[in-house]
């Protein structure tokens, strides 16, 4: 589904006045549909319960219209890597003819050349990694992904602020499709010395590889991902118990409470503040901002599926509608209320889009949403 491409070709979208035609905006005034634990869709007879997210692979996931993904990777020696989640379970394999890198290249295979998507791949949570394993994976990507990388490095563009269009068109004036990868893009883990040690080196990643601050210090371009996921089993706060829409709430209009390493694996360098800024309307400059619908049963025994269907998808078109929430009193307008930039979720086509008369219509939810999110005011669902 080349949802991106047709939002690029769009006059409607393109007229609009406040945030600019959709070439020229930055992904900071860009919305996009993501999955938690993109790999773990794999069937597994006795880990399922607690460690699968997703129903699809990556390439049908991309098909849906997916285009931030959440990868973490397992190294098993021997060049080959694996999705994974929890000490016991295998997700998809990241490597081999079957492996989603393979999955994603097909994918743009199968693209016309005129038209302009944009994937991002989080890549993260390293599992048994030397920095061989990283050389050997970031080798692998490069490979696999030949022609396909944005195709600038870090030293050269910021991610996040730079011109859509931009970061599809090569110095040669060449664009097309593209994927960018953030390597070590969690803030919940250590930092990776293969990491610190690189930038620290006269050897800079290669295209197409973004690390982001504050966590690791780039020579230039500096780039930011809210990212605070909510740990709760509940959506709204039931007694003493916390919701995820009231925490995801609070941390996208109140940012400025939260700090930029919560678990204390890390230590913001000096010079940097320790919380983020407040969240804003079209954006905060070199930043995206995750709303990260996802509950966590495992603490009581639950299946993140199983919780994703029943309570959280169900409940995200609403977060959105709501407008007691909102500005004016409106629902949620990306034009003036605080920027939401990625749709964050587990079992991502549990909820569709079920207006009939819609160009949305059928989509996964997250999908329909990002999409309505670029365009105006997500209201109800009838609606739009």
């Amino acid at each position: 589904m080349p949802w991106m491409t047709q939002l690029f070709n769009n006059k409607q979208v393109n007229a609009d006045e406040v945030r600019g035609p959709f070439p020229e905006r930055p992904l900071r005034r860009i919305a996009l549909p993501g999955t938690h634990d993109s790999g773990c869709y794999v069937e597994k007879a006795v880990t399922n319960a607690l460690s699968k997210t997703q129903r699809q692979d990556v390439n049908s996931q991309l098909k849906g219209g997916i285009r931030y993904f959440d990868l973490r990777p397992k190294y098993l020696g021997d060049q080959q890597f694996t999705t994974y989640h929890g000490a016991l379970y295998y997700g998809g394999m990241l490597t081999g003819e079957q492996g989603i890198l393979r999955q994603i290249r097909d994918f743009f295979t199968e693209l016309d050349e005129t038209d302009r998507e944009l994937v991002i791949l989080n890549i993260s949570h390293f599992a048994d990694f030397s920095d061989q394993a990283h050389q050997q994976l970031i080798n692998k990507i490069a490979e696999e992904f030949k022609g396909l990388l944005v195709p600038y490095t870090q030293g050269e563009i910021n991610l996040f602020d730079a011109p859509y269009q931009k970061l599809l068109t090569d110095g040669s004036g060449n664009a097309f499709s593209r994927v960018a990868v953030l390597y070590d893009g969690a803030l919940d883990t250590a930092q990776e010395s293969y990491v610190t040690k690189r930038l620290l080196s006269k050897d800079a990643f290669p295209a197409g590889f973004f690390v982001l601050a504050p966590k690791y210090i780039a020579p230039a371009n500096n780039i930011y991902l809210f990212d605070q996921y909510a740990n709760k089993i509940y959506v709204e706060d039931w007694g003493i118990f916390k919701g995820m829409l009231p925490n995801q709430y609070d941390k996208l209009v109140h940012r400025s409470s939260y700090n930029y390493a919560p678990n204390s694996n890390w230590i913001v360098p000096s010079g940097y503040a320790p919380q983020w800024t407040d969240d804003a309307p079209l954006g905060v400059d070199s930043t995206l901002h995750l709303l990260s619908w996802t509950l966590t049963p495992q603490s009581i025994g639950g299946d993140p599926i199983d919780y994703a269907d029943k309570y959280a998808n169900p409940a995200l078109a609403s977060f959105f509608s709501n407008e007691t929430r909102w500005a004016d009193q409106q629902s949620y307008n990306s034009a003036k209320d605080p920027q939401i930039n990625i749709v964050y979720v587990d079992d991502y086509r549990s909820e569709l889009h079920q207006n009939v008369d819609s160009p949305s219509y059928d989509l996964a939810m997250p999908v329909a949403i990002a999409i309505q999110l670029n365009v105006g005011t997500v209201g109800d669902p009838s609606t739009w």
